[in-house]
């Protein structure tokens, strides 16, 4: 993505905002793995019976949201494959052995969903804040008509 500059200020939306970041993209990346190694260690020294699932969105969040799609995708795909890592040395006893590949899909399917919906989400903030930039130059650009105009009738 190309560097944009907002005239905004984005400070008003602190560590929430997309771009806060982007200089230091790879550090959220680094951020984001360094929370899905601690989960998926936590995950497996706890067993299978205490579920660690819902966190594992939090790095899928974290590098969908700042990252964008391909960091979230890589994310989401890391995190099913932890996850599957995880259950599968903690010696999950299935009824089917094939349960553990359904199990993992159906993970997968859940964290790449979270990450395509939050990066279309900032894409969708991003442009919007991009179309409030055009739209207020149009609108300093005709105010500056509007005064030179006023200029030549008096």
């Amino acid at each position: 993505m190309a560097k944009t500059h907002f005239p905004i200020s984005i400070k008003r939306w602190r560590f929430s905002h997309p771009l806060i970041f982007e200089q230091h993209r790879t550090a959220a990346m680094l951020i984001s793995a360094a929370i899905l190694a601690v989960l998926s260690l936590l995950d497996y020294l706890t067993g299978y019976e205490f579920g660690f699932f819902i966190f594992y969105f939090i790095p899928v969040a974290i590098a969908a949201w700042y990252g964008g799609r391909k960091e979230g995708i890589a994310m989401a795909v890391l995190c099913g494959i932890c996850w599957y890592a995880s259950d599968r040395l903690t010696d999950h006893p299935y009824s089917r052995p094939y349960f553990i590949y359904w199990e993992t899909f159906m993970r997968m399917v859940s964290f790449l969903t979270t990450s395509l919906t939050l990066s279309r989400i900032r894409d969708m903030v991003l442009n919007e804040e991009k179309l409030l930039v055009e739209l207020m130059t149009a609108k300093e650009k005709l105010n500056l008509y509007n005064r030179e105009d006023d200029k030549h009738t008096q």
